[in-house]
């Protein structure tokens, strides 16, 4: 499978898409989120529990996730946003089982964390790799966001529906893991992933 093509253009080359993915990604509605993305700016904040620290893979899953599934806070900030996918990464990689693919699913989680970590969010490379992992996961089908989340008329009513769906996933992944099935967990945290890194048209 080919690496994703090269870049057209950064992020922050594009006004109107970036205002798109402040107004309407549920998980950086928040103004001073949006402004950290934007701007690249470092992360100076780390969540009070270290992913590193809870050794049980379901209680890490929950933790990475907690960020996405919770009532909206306002105190969240971008680094807790940031360190929450970083971890989900973590974890996706860890639990992505042996297959002719796994060191190239791997590869390309690591190359996509590197890009969200040192540059953004929604960096499209990052996207664009996380992209070729999950067509490796699946036999080459194309993640395809829930056509549910482009349904709304406002901001808020878009959040709820993403929590509700957030939540989902976090939920069937840790069952799945708990039945003998990492690769499924793998599959639906990369989902997550996915979803949270992929503008929302509205």
């Amino acid at each position: 499978m080919p690496d994703p093509p090269a870049d057209t253009g950064s992020i922050g080359a594009n006004d109107r898409s970036l205002r798109t993915l402040l107004e309407f990604n549920p998980f950086v509605a928040l103004r001073r989120i949006g402004v950290a993305l934007l701007t690249g700016g470092t992360v100076l904040a780390s969540l009070s529990v270290g992913f590193a620290e809870v050794p049980d893979t379901t209680a890490r899953i929950r933790e990475a996730s907690r960020v996405f599934v919770a009532s909206p806070d306002p105190h969240v900030t971008s680094a807790q946003v940031r360190q929450s996918l970083l971890a989900l990464l973590d974890i996706i990689s860890a639990v992505c089982p042996e297959s002719p693919y796994q060191a190239e699913i791997r590869n390309r989680l690591g190359i996509a964390r590197e890009l969200i970590e040192t540059d953004a969010i929604f960096n499209d490379k990052a996207r664009q790799y996380l992209s070729f992992a999950y067509r490796m996961m699946t036999d080459g089908r194309k993640y395809a966001p829930p056509g549910e989340l482009d349904q709304f008329v406002t901001p808020a009513e878009a959040q709820e529906k993403a929590r509700t769906h957030a939540t989902r996933l976090v939920e069937t992944a840790v069952a799945e893991l708990n039945a003998g099935r990492p690769a499924e967990t793998a599959r639906l945290l990369l989902e997550l992933v996915l979803m949270i890194v992929t503008p929302v048209k509205g």
